[in-house]
């Protein structure tokens, strides 16, 4: 791959709303800058403690439910006979599950062996095993990612606790061998049994556990077969189980204002900044700037503009909220179409191997599609209404798609990897009257002796 084509694949996968990596950048930002102001502020006790819990958190985060996924792809689904590429939705749909059958071409992606086909059948004399294993993979990787991040926390608090007590120790002054040897077990076994007042807070976030008794089936589906959304369920527990787990006030305080400004901008503002800087760049710079980079960067569509093929093809499309089977025979039957070429370089449509023929095996969104249609008819549009060249108008287009993709990245990592730290150590000193780890200091404080 060219180095144009590496740049243009990274841009897409950074401004994809579905993509994990956007997120990880930004988590990557916050962890870096939280570890650092710890150093700065507490010093090594505290500098560690952040450092294994921000990235200590961000390993389970980013690979706990990959890893648990594919553990149980390769024991349960296994054991089923079935696959696990195969989506569920479409054969609980029998007509689309007959199409994806009938046009099933080539091997699956995570087989060498197995054609499209044969896993499709499999799966459909198998709906309700495929459909119960893929739930419970979803709910077994999504719980044993969180008790990770549980077993973790816990790991590094008694880490903090055990160094502070060290340093205790170690400053204490010796009066002779024996006498401090009998201190120092007296010491530990007396500290290991205490019980912090943190215990309380603890103890509310147990009775109030949240339920997900009621949810509309639209988010249900949305956490099972988007993964940031089941990410998002993920920082949402790890964001109940921090503040449950916090060892002081000061600390539960401070967790809620970095978890409250990072779900916020890791999750809300950041697709709405995007669409935000869409809108204005369409309304007033006439540079419509909502499709993929690597649509933008197409020969399909540097072809397509100067001439009529995409009002053309468009006009051909089935109507919209139409059975999706009319979309899925469209796609099949016109393999040359503007939208369906675009669909492919987005990943609206999954293909196979080289050949870019269809993935019948992964699901592809009605409402997906006939948006990318809505896409194409503006850039249609406001080239025509542009009076440039094909040359100036998608060079225009993509250096704005580039500088909108960077520039939410960029304000987005601003706010998590400066203000945040900054307000976090703002309030301690408000609280506390310094900066110190005050963690730290309590475990001091209850450890003297009555």
């Amino acid at each position: 791959m060219s180095i144009t084509g590496i740049s243009t694949k990274i841009v897409s996968t950074l401004g994809n709303p579905s993509s994990l990596v956007p997120l990880m950048v930004k988590d990557a930002a916050d962890s870096a800058s939280l570890t650092y102001y710890s150093y700065k502020a507490g010093g090594k006790v505290e500098g560690f403690d952040r450092f294994v819990d921000e990235f200590g958190t961000q390993a389970i985060w980013i690979g706990g439910i990959p890893f648990f996924k594919k553990l149980i792809d390769k024991t349960a689904y296994k054991f089923a006979k079935l696959n696990p590429s195969v989506d569920p939705r479409i054969i609980s749909n029998k007509d689309y599950a007959d199409w994806a059958v009938k046009n099933a071409k080539g091997f699956m992606d995570n087989s060498a062996t197995q054609t499209v086909k044969n896993a499709l059948e499999d799966s459909l004399k198998n709906i309700s095993k495929t459909k119960g294993l893929y739930i419970g993979k979803v709910v077994a990787a999504t719980a044993l990612t969180l008790i990770s991040f549980f077993a973790m926390t816990k790991m590094k608090q008694k880490m903090t606790k055990d160094r502070v007590q060290k340093d205790i120790l170690e400053n204490q002054p010796v009066v002779n061998a024996k006498a401090q040897q009998d201190a120092n077990e007296k010491f530990l076994k007396e500290n290991y049994k205490k019980k912090v007042a943190f215990n309380s807070i603890e103890n509310q976030f147990e009775q109030q556990k949240p339920s997900f008794k009621g949810l509309g089936k639209s988010i249900v589906e949305g956490i099972m077969f988007n993964p940031v959304h089941n990410m998002k369920l993920i920082d949402a527990g790890i964001t109940t189980e921090r503040l449950a787990q916090s060892r002081n006030k000061t600390e539960f305080t401070e967790h809620a204002i970095k978890e409250g400004v990072f779900l916020f901008f890791m999750y809300g503002l950041g697709n709405v900044l995007q669409k935000g800087i869409d809108a204005a760049s369409a309304k007033f710079l006439g540079k419509p700037i909502d499709l993929d980079i690597q649509v933008l960067m197409s020969k399909e569509l540097k072809d397509a503009l100067p001439t009529d093929k995409i009002a053309k093809d468009l006009a051909k499309m089935p109507q919209k909220a139409g059975k999706i089977t009319e979309m899925l025979d469209f796609i099949v039957k016109n393999p040359d179409n503007i939208v369906v070429q675009a669909a492919k370089k987005s990943g609206i449509i999954s293909t196979v191997g080289k050949t870019m023929d269809i993935d019948t095996s992964k699901y592809i969104s009605q409402k997906e599609f006939e948006k990318l249609g809505d896409k194409l008819k503006n850039i249609d549009f406001n080239f025509k209404e542009s009076n440039q060249t094909i040359k100036s108008f998608l060079n225009k287009t993509k250096g704005l798609k580039v500088a909108s993709v960077v520039a939410n990245l960029a304000a987005c990592c601003f706010v998590l990897g400066y203000v945040v730290p900054e307000l976090v150590y703002k309030y301690r000193k408000d609280k506390t009257g310094t900066t110190d780890f005050h963690v730290a200091t309590d475990i001091k404080n209850e450890s003297k002796p009555a």
